[in-house]
């Protein structure tokens, strides 16, 4: 009998070992990231098409054969306000076991979850939040791939310098530009940086008008707005407030001559198919998107995973056109860190194996058209803004030269009211 019993725990502790080690094995061969944005409130449009975009590029680095020969599971975190989106940071780091996140859409949302991850070592990967401090704040972890909020409104004041200025038949420093901007982080740095190259060009800021997106009338705004008759307009928004404000200009006959749009609500396909007709010619300053398939020429891998991208993305949304730029960039972030930056990490669970890797790896092209150049704040100072403008319901670049596809319109614009 006792012979028996040392057998069979023998035999016990040898399955155990197995099934340790069988479990140990599986954990060993997934990759576990998350994606966190709002697919609830105000920018649910935007942030469920953002997270359509993830997954999309999780399925195609997967069907590649994963990253470093594990597979991508990805858990998905809805978050329409900075409070929940800490709580998901949370959850999805300590129930879900994520080594990574991507996000997040609002400015406002990625500083609350990098706020969660950067302490716990876990990596953002920003696509949407521009707001300056999010670079700026010392995280270690936090890696955007896109433009910040100061570079972005000074290079709608450029273009409103060089390009604008000729149109009106005025020099630069004869121009009046009035700003308004929704509160938040991200409308404070565009805003700042747009305000920052005005003065620098010598230029005349006649009004700036700050109000919460929550707003439901902007009277007071515009007919401070009508008071300074400015010719260009240069505004942040989101989306709702977007059409809200040019909903209100019309009513007051306060429309300017230029309305210079930075990011977010003007470049959402919203803008233009409630707004109609009356849209072509507003600018809408904002990443490179929907780009002509020739830039991607000199990359064939790129080339083809744009290509599926958009194919995937427009098989779902067959009421559109075209790819929001909101999902573009979710997709760049996600697939160039998967495929061009994890790849050449030591160790996918150490974060600062995974940080050496994303400073050093430099990419001429990514997704959106630019590369990818991050410094020791995260940034990534190859990224840079387009001027884009609304022409007969479609997003058209105007600049830069390399990028354009069209040429402005409606400078100044018909339904301007002075």
């Amino acid at each position: 009998m006792k012979k028996f019993l040392s057998v069979a725990l023998a035999l016990a502790l040898i399955l155990t070992s197995l099934t340790a080690c069988t479990e140990e094995g599986s954990n060993n061969d997934v990759l576990k990231v998350g994606a966190i944005y709002p697919m609830s409130g105000t920018n649910a449009l935007l942030g469920s098409q953002c997270m359509e975009a993830v997954r999309i590029a999780v399925d195609m680095v997967n069907e590649n054969g994963g990253v470093q020969g594990r597979s991508v599971e990805l858990s998905e975190a809805d978050a329409p306000e900075p409070t929940a989106a800490a709580t998901e940071a949370n959850r999805l780091v300590d129930k879900e076991g994520v080594k990574i996140v991507f996000g997040s859409l609002a400015s406002g949302n990625a500083l609350s979850i990098a706020q969660v991850t950067d302490k716990r070592g876990v990596c953002l990967v920003e696509s949407g939040g521009i707001a300056d401090s999010l670079t700026d704040s010392g995280f270690k972890y936090v890696f955007r791939i896109l433009d910040k909020g100061g570079l972005r409104g000074s290079v709608g004041v450029d273009y409103i310098a060089e390009s604008i200025s000729p149109a009106l038949g005025k020099d630069a420093k004869d121009i009046e530009i009035a700003i308004v901007h929704e509160d938040s982080s991200y409308g404070e740095s565009v805003a700042n940086g747009a305000e920052k190259q005005i003065k620098k060009l010598g230029m005349n800021l006649v009004s700036r008008e700050h109000y919460n997106v929550s707003v439901t009338d902007m009277s007071a705004i515009v007919l401070n707005i009508k008071k300074a008759q400015p010719d260009v307009l240069l505004t942040v928004n989101y989306i709702d407030d977007a059409v809200r404000l040019v909903d209100t200009l019309k009513q007051h006959n306060a429309m300017p001559k230029v309305f210079m749009g930075c990011g977010a609500g003007t470049t959402d396909p919203k803008f233009a198919m409630t707004i109609g007709s009356d849209s072509d010619g507003f600018f809408c300053t904002d990443m490179p998107t929907n780009l002509p398939m020739d830039v991607f020429a000199g990359d064939e891998k790129l080339y083809n995973a744009v290509s599926d991208f958009r194919e995937a993305f427009l098989a779902q949304h067959k009421e559109l056109n075209a790819v929001p730029i909101a999902a573009e960039a979710a997709f760049t972030g996600a697939y160039t860190f998967m495929n061009d930056i994890l790849p050449k990490a030591g160790d996918l669970d150490d974060p600062d194996s995974i940080r050496s890797a994303a400073l050093e790896e430099k990419l001429e092209l990514t997704a959106l058209g630019f590369g990818w150049d991050l410094g020791e704040d995260g940034q990534n100072y190859a990224a840079f803004a387009n001027i884009n403008q609304w022409q007969n319901g479609k997003v058209v670049t105007v600049a830069p030269e390399k990028l354009k596809n069209g040429q402005a319109i409606n400078v100044p614009l018909p339904i301007s009211s002075y």
